[in-house]
């Protein structure tokens, strides 16, 4: 097996839970708050940039990763620069992080890292993808892309995230294929909270705009306070035909200004394919999602969170075949 056991990482998400930590990968390798001053000065995490040509990459990674992942055009390679990230709250402790390559092909998704050795670190196929999250961890933002038995992980500053989105929008969709559900008549509702945000109302409006035949159906509340940082934060719940859709943030009543892309740059997302749901249930506080054996922790509020699992029971599962590259 290529990658990261995904039973190895607790099944809970940050800003959406009572995350403290960030385990270092198997690859990265524990240094002094000195070194990491050396390695990232700006305290910001690994810087991701697009790759423009082969040679921006190491040597034979590109061939590697196409052989491992299908078809990879440049516009889905990306490289992160050597750096470090702490691994806990009270950044005490850190890691140092190598080069790492990571390619969206139409097979499978792949990691590279700088260790020595010629394999991928992690390969996911895109047929069993599960979940894929997209986080404030620490410092930095964490992608991860989530089956039954891999995991595939990458942290990267926050600045250079926004590098990201084109690709992770083709990955969605192509993990996606052309399963199909219904979506229940909501369309927009705000759910224990009396109004849904500007910020967060321009959201659901490119959301929908992106959502092709079908539309969307939204819930939008308030989630609670499991940072500890006193920060009001919204929680939108988006079923489509094709995905589920939760995404927590600022609730931006303290920066109203903020529309469009800059309010995508914000927030945590989990993502996950509709043929792929299992179950959604409420426990308390939380929404537990399971799908394709993976299991995510979602802190977004009693009444959303019994809501949003009452409009995936609804909706009912997928009903027609799935087409993915295998």
């Amino acid at each position: 097996m290529i990658g990261s056991p995904g039973a190895l990482v607790p099944p809970t998400v940050t800003r959406m839970r009572r995350e403290v930590v960030d385990p270092a990968e198997d690859w990265e390798i524990p240094v002094p708050s000195s070194v990491a001053a050396r390695l990232d000065p700006e305290g910001r995490g690994p810087r991701l940039s697009r790759a423009a040509s082969e040679a921006d990459l190491p040597p034979g990674v590109l061939r590697l990763l196409r052989y491992a992942c299908g078809p990879l055009p440049l516009e889905r390679t990306f490289l992160l620069a050597p750096s470090a990230r702490p691994v806990d709250r009270s950044c005490r402790r850190f890691v140092s992080t190598p080069v790492q390559v990571l390619g969206f092909g139409d097979r499978a998704t792949g990691l590279w890292v700088d260790r020595g050795r010629r394999e991928p670190a992690a390969i996911v196929p895109v047929a069993r993808i599960g979940a894929i999250e997209e986080l404030a961890v620490l410092r930095c933002r964490r992608l991860s892309v989530r089956a039954a038995d891999v995991r595939l992980s990458v942290r990267y500053s926050t600045e250079t995230g926004g590098v990201l989105a084109g690709a992770l929008r083709w990955l969605r969709r192509r993990a996606a294929g052309d399963a199909q559900g219904d979506v229940p008549a909501v369309r927009c509702c705000a759910v224990g909270a009396d109004r849904i945000p500007g910020a967060w109302r321009q959201l659901i409006e490119l959301l929908a705009g992106d959502a092709g035949p079908g539309g969307i159906a939204a819930l939008f509340g308030l989630a609670p306070d499991v940072v500890g940082d006193g920060v009001v934060r919204g929680a939108l719940v988006v079923l489509s035909a094709t995905e589920l859709l939760i995404m927590i943030g600022p609730d931006a009543t303290e920066a109203p200004d903020l529309a469009g892309p800059d309010v995508l740059a914000m927030v945590d997302r989990l993502a996950v394919p509709r043929h792929a749901l299992q179950s959604v249930t409420a426990t308390d506080d939380r929404l537990v999602v399971r799908a394709s054996g993976v299991e995510r922790y979602l802190s977004i509020g009693a009444t959303l969170a019994q809501a949003a699992a009452e409009l995936v029971e609804t909706a009912g599962p997928t009903h027609r075949p799935l087409t993915v590259s295998r």
